[in-house]
């Protein structure tokens, strides 16, 4: 047997260190690999990588892309070897997939080439840098970097504060918070219709969302692209001493935040305790208007308003009535202004009955249309004159903290409304105007009534404005064809009594706090609290009357400072 080695390289077989072939003819040949040569191999594949960068075809770059769309670029996989190019992997680092996964050849004869769809689609205000390994049976370059790079445009909202915390503020201030919402991201935000709003936890109204933002939506363009912020408030008033949490909503196009929220915290401590206590003297204070008719008919009515009246005056004497008496006629001419020479009747007049009959006494040469409304307008200062200001007609006759009650003694209609064109209840309105409290301005009248009326009296047509500005404010209607005005007027006298109803309180209260004692008895119902006047205003079937105590206690409203 002859043995024979042979150095050789093999092409066609991947073999081991050492090659054994079988016997030729008769001979036995050993066929042994060149001493130090490392793994023969025919594989001569060699990987190319291209984008469409202009110089650098390994960089892909998305540019900018707004969020919800998507961008899609191709990498050329071409093999410039002599032998087949296996891709055995891609692996994808960052927010890139590949859109024709599994459609790409991963074996590629020499010059063949595929291409690997890449696709970017932002969800969020970024920017990213990622990459694509090409890993491959290329023996110089198995693993091939292809760098990712993209823009996404997205709009981020911002909200500050995100949290906040009111404190414990003293019970029922007003405490207020700015807060700021802007567009931090690269792509406008859209806020939706009605998608700023508020959800205030405790459900009883203490925390509340004020703007001035269109309902219709908002658009913020990013700030860093010359866009500005809005602001809203939120108020924080505290009506009890428990936690409460609100939390503001804006509800956008923000893709990492539609429904992006911030929260407040608060509350309350409590004031201070107060209580008033009242007693009810029962001064009395009313001015009484008479508003006369002076017309050519009215000679007896006048005598017997004037003979009768020290009934009157006996009874408003006994109840103590702090009043003012005043007689205007119901022309047009004389302006509203009080008649007589004692032009307002008082108490500490030398003899009031006397003083009324003469000024009640005003002759029948007034208009004959008779405009006792708005006569009582014009004495009362409507119309702009000055007959209530110092140096007019009636100064000083009407008082800020008295009862107003007017009268009207008339035998014929009211004919006030071609005046003005107002109505009877535009005068009534005026007239109730003139008091905080509307109950305090009650109308009367002595008239024909309804239909009319004849009598041993007189006789007169109807009244019928009257009497219906008279039901408006619970006055008396009485007939003027009755010969017994004595009991007219002491009814009269007594519905002057204006006992205090309105009870104005030391300190500023925190409204639902208020508790109100008569006689040491609690009182639920039959009063209110008035914020204009800081008073307690009693209904008028609940007024307290001479004698009665009155304890109010309340928490008071806090300092609110700072």
């Amino acid at each position: 047997m002859r043995t024979t080695q042979f150095n050789l390289t093999l092409g066609s077989l991947a073999l081991g260190n050492i090659l054994a072939v079988g016997l030729l003819g008769c001979s036995e040949t050993t066929l042994i690999g060149q001493p130090g040569a490392g793994l023969p191999t025919r594989v001569q594949a060699t990987i190319e990588v291209s984008s469409d960068h202009p110089s650098d075809p390994l960089l892909v770059d998305f540019g900018d892309v707004y969020a919800g769309d998507t961008r899609e670029k191709d990498v050329m996989i071409r093999n410039i070897g002599t032998d087949t190019l296996h891709i055995e992997e891609l692996v994808i680092d960052g927010s890139f997939d590949v859109v024709n996964d599994g459609n790409w050849e991963r074996l590629l004869a020499p010059e063949a080439s595929t291409l690997v769809q890449l696709a970017y689609s932002p969800t969020q205000d970024e920017h990213t840098d990622g990459s694509m390994t090409v890993i491959s049976n290329d023996r110089e370059n198995p693993a091939v970097l292809v760098r990712l790079l993209a823009e996404g445009l997205a709009p981020a909202i911002s909200i500050e504060p995100p949290v906040f915390d009111f404190g414990s503020p003293e019970l029922g201030c007003v405490s207020q918070l700015e807060v700021t919402i802007a567009n931090i991201g690269r792509a406008p935000l859209e806020i939706e219709d009605d998608g700023i709003w508020f959800e205030d936890l405790g459900g009883n109204g203490e925390m509340s969302l004020i703007h001035n933002l269109p309902e219709e939506g908002l658009v913020l363009d990013p700030m860093s692209a010359g866009g500005s912020p809005v602001t809203v408030e939120i108020h924080y008033v505290p009506t009890d001493v428990q936690p409460d949490t609100g939390v503001l909503h804006i509800e956008s196009n923000d893709p990492s935040s539609p429904d992006a929220t911030a929260t407040q915290y608060g509350i309350a401590q409590l004031g201070a305790s107060n209580i008033d206590e009242y007693y009810q003297e029962g001064n009395n204070a009313t001015d009484i208007l008479w508003v006369v008719d002076n017309s050519c008919s009215m000679n007896q009515e006048q005598s017997s308003l004037a003979v009768n009246f020290a009934s009157f005056i006996q009874i408003v004497d006994a109840i103590d009535i702090d009043y003012h008496i005043g007689v205007t006629t119901t022309d047009q001419g004389d302006n509203g202004a009080l008649q007589g020479t004692e032009h307002i009747i008082s108490p500490n007049s030398s003899d009031p009955a006397g003083s009324f009959a003469f000024n009640v006494n005003l002759g029948t040469s007034g208009a004959i249309d008779e405009l006792g409304l708005h006569c009582g307008y014009l004495a009362l200062g409507g119309g702009g004159n000055n007959n209530l200001q110092p140096g007019g007609a009636n100064y000083g006759f009407m008082r800020d903290d008295a009862g107003l009650r007017i009268i009207f003694v008339s035998d014929e209609p009211e004919q006030s409304s071609g005046v003005l064109g107002w109505g009877v209840g535009d005068y009534v309105n005026f007239f109730q105007g003139l008091k905080a409290n509307p109950d305090h301005v009650v109308l009367s009248d002595i008239t024909g009534g309804i239909s009319g009326c004849s009598g041993n009296g007189g006789s007169a047509q109807n009244g019928t404005g009257f009497v219906s500005a008279t039901n408006m404010t619970n006055g008396i209607s009485a007939s003027i064809c009755d010969p017994n005005w004595v009991s007219t007027l002491s009814a009269l006298a007594w519905l002057s009594q204006s006992f205090a109803d309105t009870f104005e309180l030391s300190q500023t209260p925190v409204e639902d706090s208020i508790e109100v004692r008569m006689n040491g008895v609690p009182m639920f119902v039959g009063w209110t609290y008035n914020s204009g006047l800081q008073a307690i205003v009693f209904d008028i079937d609940y007024v307290p009357e001479n004698g009665d105590t009155l304890e109010i206690e309340y928490t008071v409203l806090g300092a609110c400072t700072g």
